[in-house]
């Protein structure tokens, strides 16, 4: 995993590169230049409107959201977004070839289909996302929930809202143009494929869609920060910092649409109630200063690191007015605590005041102690790398579809198989991932009921082309005469 790859700088020669920078004049004048020529050529209303909404577009980015983005080294080039970056171009480039050798298909034709399809591929692929994990995605500022919904550079796109928003985007735009969709579908498939199998290597970088744990020897721990560590920490299967917290008897559980299927409990859960250590990682820094299973957090602090060496310092009232004391009234709070007040700061120690009812004074009360140590993280446990899963079935379906789409003689025999083999793949991998959400208590991920529904589109697709009379409805439809005449009368005046 290597979520950011590096930074490119916000300032070129002193001139900003964002806001009203070198980009946004940059797509202007190119924008504007692709209006101008659309006119001149007297190309349709259509296209020409298509160039002025992608300029708009691409100014307001740069404008708007980059600015937003950016962070204290600079831009950040995450792993995600290059190979999101790399999928659509490999794949464009492998549909603009074949339909060009095949069906003659004129090159600026496919990429305007293409560049439609991406540009609501992504947005379909985040707005499923969005509405999957809306509450991820509130806030009190509306620009911010816009922003952070609008930010992909962190990964957060579903496969099937990009496949759902660029099929429709392709279909409106075929049948705008009276091209025949389904053969220009089965086009298109293979090159889902090899970007599907791209994008999920992206997936890899950024660490997500993970699975579930794995004794297998090409299993991965992924680093501490990223999705498959955190959900550790919120479960429990690792630590918190060497500490593991007991998990509060929640009464009244929020009653949500969607559960983790993975998640049977949540240790950093907002449910008040006392917060007690339930273990304590044998040779762990937090073993080392002595907390203990049953200890009770009382409350926590940042201390200078080596300012508090001893339980006597600790216990002396001016040395206590150095430290930035919290209280811990439930499990989430110590969670935010570590994971974002303290946050591994290397020049500062935690300070803990605990208390064990097995430690009872003659007063019969137990009495707080404090505790003053510097945590190390707990290392994530090895998870099946499902994302690699991916990437080696999409490029096995890719060849099965380049081969089938070689030698049939029918129209919509590889959309329907692209239609049958991806969901049933996706339905499997979801049995061993643990970041997926079962979906109105069914049991199943959304994804896999999504799945569902897409293999009996496939099915209908297959029966439908295998009981039609063989038909290739692009032989010849792209034919240079034809297309020049076509060309001809679209430019002549009228």
């Amino acid at each position: 995993m290597r979520s950011t790859l590096f930074h490119i700088p916000t300032q070129i020669a002193g001139r900003p590169l964002f806001g009203v920078g070198i980009l946004f004049w940059t797509i202007l004048i190119v924008g504007l230049f692709a209006v101008l020529r659309s006119v001149l050529q007297r190309k349709s209303f259509g296209d020409t409107a298509f160039y002025a909404l992608l300029t708009a577009l691409g100014m307001g980015l740069v404008r708007y959201v980059a600015p937003s983005l950016s962070e204290s080294d600079g831009f950040p080039i995450r792993g995600y977004g290059v190979f999101l970056t790399l999928a659509i171009a490999a794949a464009g480039a492998l549909a603009l070839w074949r339909g060009r050798k095949i069906w003659k298909i004129p090159t600026d034709l496919t990429f305007t289909l293409l560049l439609v399809s991406a540009i609501f591929g992504i947005v379909g692929a985040r707005c499923f996302y969005v509405v999957q994990y809306w509450r991820e995605f509130q806030s009190d500022n509306l620009v911010e929930t816009l922003v952070s919904a609008i930010n992909v550079a962190n990964g957060g796109l579903v496969v099937y809202g990009s496949i759902i928003g660029g099929t429709i985007a392709a279909i409106v735009f075929l049948l705008v143009k009276k091209i025949p969709v389904v053969p220009v579908l089965d086009l298109l498939a293979p090159s889902l494929m090899l970007g599907i199998a791209l994008g999920r290597l992206g997936c890899f970088m950024n660490g997500c869609c993970f699975g579930g744990l794995s004794d297998l020897p090409w299993a991965v721990s992924f680093p501490p920060g990223s999705p498959a560590y955190m959900q550790q920490l919120d479960e429990g299967v690792i630590s918190l910092y060497g500490i593991t917290l007991a998990s509060p008897d929640a009464k009244d559980e929020e009653k949500t649409l969607f559960s983790l299927k993975s998640k049977h409990f949540n240790l950093a859960s907002e449910t008040p109630s006392d917060v007690v250590v339930a273990a304590v990682d044998p040779g762990s820094a937090a073993e080392e200063a002595g907390i203990r299973p049953g200890d009770r957090i009382l409350e926590l602090g940042v201390a200078p690191k080596g300012f508090l060496s001893s339980s006597e310092v600790a216990r002396d009232a001016f040395a206590q007015r150095k430290i930035s004391r919290f209280r811990a009234a439930n499990n989430a709070q110590v969670f935010y605590f570590f994971l974002n007040i303290w946050n591994e700061d290397s020049d500062d120690d935690v300070w803990l005041v605990l208390q064990n009812p097995d430690d009872k004074s003659e007063s019969g009360l137990a009495p707080a102690r404090n505790v003053v140590f510097h945590p190390t993280h707990s290392k994530a446990k090895p998870v099946h790398p499902t994302q690699i899963y991916s990437t080696i079935n999409a490029l096995v379906i890719f060849c099965v579809l380049l081969v089938v789409a070689r030698f049939t003689k029918r129209d919509g025999i590889v959309a329907g198989l692209t239609l049958v083999l991806y969901p049933i793949n996706r339905f499997c991998l979801e049995l061993l991932r643990v970041d997926e959400e079962s979906f109105l208590g069914a049991g199943l991920t959304i994804s896999q009921c999504v799945s569902a529904v897409v293999v009996l589109f496939g099915i209908g697709l297959l029966v439908w082309s295998l009981t039609r009379p063989p038909r290739r409805a692009l032989e010849g439809f792209f034919h240079e005469d034809r297309q020049d005449a076509a060309d001809g009368a679209q430019g002549s005046p009228a």
